[in-house]
C-alpha cells in the first residue's frame, strides 16, 4: 500500500498533520523557508505491481537519504531505526553507531530532564513536538537545531514510531547574535567617538609638550637621572594613551567599505613582510602557505589586511609560549550548504590562521569577540571585536575552533562571500 500526505501551513497555526503509514519505512523531504513550515510527507509500504508507484517509492527514499536536513526515524521508545546522510554529517556519528541506540547520546548540557519530560508529554498527548533544541555532536560541539517530531500512524490507527527532522540553526544564531551586538554598539558608537575626540584634543597638547620635555632631558645636562626617567615615563604613557584613543575611535566610527579585486598571493606577501620580524623576535616559525595567483577575493584590501594582521599577530603571541612555536596561514575556496547563510551559492573564500599556543579556555570563548575584553596585560581588547565588525560589514563570519591538525591547537577562520 502507498499512503501520502502533503501539508503546508504557517508556523503560527496550532494543529499539525498526523501521518498514516503501513508497516514499512517512512520517507520524507522538505524545506524550512523563512517564516513558514512546509512539509511533503509520504509513507512507503509493501511493494506493488505498479511501475509508477515503484518509481515514486524510489524517489521518496532518495529524497529522505539526500535531504539537506537531518532526518531520523525511531520506534515508540526512541530507539533509532534509520537516519539519513545529513544526520550523519550534522552530528558526526556513523549509521552503525546510532542505529539501535536511544537518542539521548545527543543530549547537551542545556537539555534538562524537565525539557525531555515536556517533549515526551507532548508526543504522548498530541503526537507531535516542535521547537529549538541544542544537541551535541560526536566531537563535543553544540548545535542549535529546530526539531520537529511527528508520529507515524498505521492505517489501523496504531502509533508505530516517530519521524524527527532537524534543521541546523547554529550559523543563523551566530549571525543573529553578531547583528544584535553590532546594533547595540552602533547606538553608543557616535557618543564614544565624540568623547574620544574631546579627549584627543587636549591629549595632543600634552603629547607635544611631553615630547619637547623629553628632547630637552636627553639633550640638556642640567636634568638629573631621576628627572630624565620620570620625563621618559610621562612621554611613553602619553603615547600609549594616544594609541588607545585612536583604537577606540577606529572601533566606534562607521566603517566605509571600498571593495576591490584582490590577488591573495600578493596580500600574503605584504602580510609576511609586515609580520616576519615580530615572529622572529619571539622565535616563532611563521608560514604563509603558497596560493595560486588565480585565487582572488573581492573585499576592502586595507580593512581585511587589518583583520588578518590582528589574527596573525595574536597567533604569534600565543605560539611564543608553547613548544613547538608555529603559526600557519592559508587561504582557499570552500563550498557547501553550511555557508549559504552568507553566500547564496554556498561558495566562500576562507582565510585560515592556525597556531600551536595554549588552547583558549571555555571561559574566554564566550567573550572572545566582545569589545573591551582582553587576557593581555596591555590593550583595551578591541582587536578581535574590530576584526569581527569588519568581517560582518563584508557579510562574512569569523570563527574560532580547536584545531584537529597537529601540532596546532587553535584555528581562526574568516569566511567571505565569493
Amino acid at each position: 500500500m502507498w499512503a501520502s500526505f502533503a501539508h503546508s501551513r504557517s508556523a503560527t497555526e496550532a494543529t499539525w498533520p498526523v501521518l498514516n503509514a503501513s508497516a514499512g519505512f517512512l520517507w520524507s523531504s522538505r524545506a524550512f523557508p523563512n517564516d513558514r513550515l512546509a512539509y511533503s510527507l509520504s509513507v512507503l509500504g509493501p511493494s506493488t505491481t505498479s511501475d509508477m508507484r515503484q518509481d515514486e517509492s524510489t524517489m521518496m527514499r532518495w529524497a529522505f537519504e539526500h535531504s539537506s536536513n537531518g532526518k531520523i526515524i525511531t520506534d515508540l521508545s526512541g530507539i533509532i531505526r534509520t537516519v539519513n546522510d545529513a544526520f550523519v554529517n550534522m552530528f558526526g556519528y556513523s549509521r552503525e553507531e546510532v542505529i539501535g541506540q536511544r537518542t539521548n547520546f545527543l543530549k547537551s548540557r542545556y537539555s534538562t530532564p524537565e525539557f525531555y519530560q515536556e517533549m515526551w508529554r507532548a508526543l504522548s498527548e498530541r503526537g507531535e513536538w516542535k521547537g529549538e533544541i541544542i544537541n551535541r555532536t560526536k566531537g563535543g560541539t553544540e548545535k542549535t537545531c529546530f526539531l520537529t517530531i511527528t508520529s507515524i500512524i498505521s492505517p489501523a490507527g496504531e502509533r508505530l514510531g516517530y519521524l524527527g527532522v532537524e534543521i541546523d540553526l547554529t550559523e543563523r544564531k551566530r549571525l543573529e547574535e553578531q547583528i544584535i551586538q553590532g546594533e547595540k554598539l552602533a547606538s553608543v558608537g557616535e557618543s564614544i567617538a565624540t568623547l574620544m575626540h574631546e579627549i584627543r584634543n587636549p591629549l595632543n597638547g600634552i603629547a607635544m609638550n611631553a615630547y619637547m620635555l623629553n628632547e630637552s632631558a636627553v639633550r640638556d645636562p642640567h636634568w638629573s637621572d631621576e628627572e630624565r626617567e620620570s620625563i621618559a615615563l610621562v612621554h611613553r604613557e602619553v603615547k600609549r594613551l594616544g594609541s588607545l584613543v585612536t583604537n577606540v575611535m577606529s572601533y566606534a566610527r562607521r566603517i566605509e567599505l571600498h571593495h576591490e579585486r584582490v590577488i591573495i598571493a600578493d596580500l600574503f606577501d605584504e602580510l609576511q613582510e609586515l609580520l616576519i620580524y615580530h615572529a622572529e623576535e619571539l622565535g616563532v616559525s611563521l608560514t604563509f602557505e603558497e596560493v595560486p595567483r588565480t585565487l582572488l577575493g573581492y573585499f576592502d584590501p586595507d580593512l581585511m589586511k587589518q583583520v588578518l594582521l590582528n589574527l596573525v599577530q595574536n597567533a604569534i603571541d600565543a605560539a611564543a609560549n608553547s613548544e613547538p612555536k608555529v603559526v600557519n596561514v592559508s587561504a582557499r575556496f570552500d563550498e557547501g550548504p553550511d555557508w549559504q547563510s552568507i553566500s547564496v551559492s554556498g561558495r566562500v573564500l576562507l582565510f585560515i590562521v592556525e597556531n600551536s599556543g595554549t588552547a583558549i579556555g571555555d571561559d574566554v570563548l564566550e567573550n572572545l569577540f566582545k569589545p573591551f575584553f582582553t587576557t593581555k596585560e596591555q590593550g583595551l581588547g578591541l582587536g578581535l571585536a574590530t576584526s569581527a565588525k569588519i568581517v560582518r560589514q563584508h557579510h562574512g563570519v569569523i570563527r574560532h575552533a580547536h584545531s584537529t591538525r597537529e601540532p596546532y591547537t587553535t584555528v581562526f577562520t574568516v569566511a567571505l562571500p565569493s
